[in-house]
């Protein structure tokens, strides 16, 4: 932990400091910034690397799986709700079921139990309910991981700050009246350096999670528009003119005799 960080560090710079006026330029074997920041920080610093490194990659993740899905993009339900109007059914289906966008799938559940003459409209509507929170679930898996690591990081962040500030008044209590101001500031500088990793850290996981939690309560809004036009078709007809066809969902005049 930081426990250690204010009596081991400055007496570490110090030994370094004596070492390079002792040795030769060519034997010295500075340490790389990123091993310092991880050496000042201890293990916190570490966790904090690690929730980042899973924060990226639920991230990547979900952007790759949003795109993949079509999350956003809704142009084809207008020329869908066209052709159920016109009484297209089936090639409404058919356009439907190939496509991987949540609201496809929520439509084309829709569509198929609309179109069954046999099927109980409250069936229907459970039937949607059940694909649409499907859907859901799939969208949202992940994010409640990055929800955890925006609320985590600044308060593993302040854990090392509080352990570190701890161990420096009690190097302050040691020594008396004969404390370094220089001791006392490297102390405080590497236990704050745990905080500003946490916020680090925290921020971009918060934003990520915001925007993707977003785009998933906007599909699910689509989701239900999308439905609730397929549901609506017969509004429609009701209003149509008295010359236009008026006939059933394709499926339905195949079921009846001729």
């Amino acid at each position: 932990m930081m426990i250690k960080l204010s009596r081991r560090f400055p007496a570490k710079r110090a030994a370094i400091a004596a070492g390079a006026i002792a040795a030769s330029p060519a034997h010295a074997t500075p340490a790389s910034p990123l091993a310092e920041f991880f050496d000042a920080g201890g293990p916190i610093i570490i966790i904090l690397a690690a929730l980042a490194v899973i924060a990226l990659g639920v991230a990547i993740v979900k952007l790759v799986q949003f795109a993949r899905i079509g999350v956003g993009r809704h142009g084809f339900v207008a020329g869908v709700v066209q052709q159920l109007r016109a009484d297209h059914w089936k090639k409404a289906l058919d356009g439907l079921e190939p496509r991987p966008s949540p609201v496809a799938k929520v439509m084309a559940a829709a569509v198929r139990g609309k179109a069954d003459p046999l099927m109980d409209d409250i069936v229907v509507r459970e039937e949607v309910t059940r694909v649409a929170q499907a859907q859901l679930d799939a969208m949202e898996r992940g994010l409640a991981l990055l929800s955890l690591i925006a609320t985590i990081a600044p308060l593993l962040g302040l854990l090392g700050t509080v352990l570190g500030m701890i161990e420096a008044f009690q190097q302050m209590e040691t020594v008396g009246d004969r404390i370094e101001p220089a001791v006392l500031a490297g102390g405080i500088w590497e236990a704050l350096l745990t905080t500003a990793a946490g916020l680090s850290v925290a921020i971009p996981a918060a934003v990520f999670f915001t925007w993707l939690q977003r785009s998933v309560d906007v599909e699910a809004q689509r989701m239900e528009d999308a439905a609730t036009q397929v549901f609506t078709i017969p509004l429609y007809d009701a209003a149509a003119p008295v010359d236009a066809p008026s006939e059933r969902p394709e499926a339905q005049l195949a079921a009846q005799p001729a």
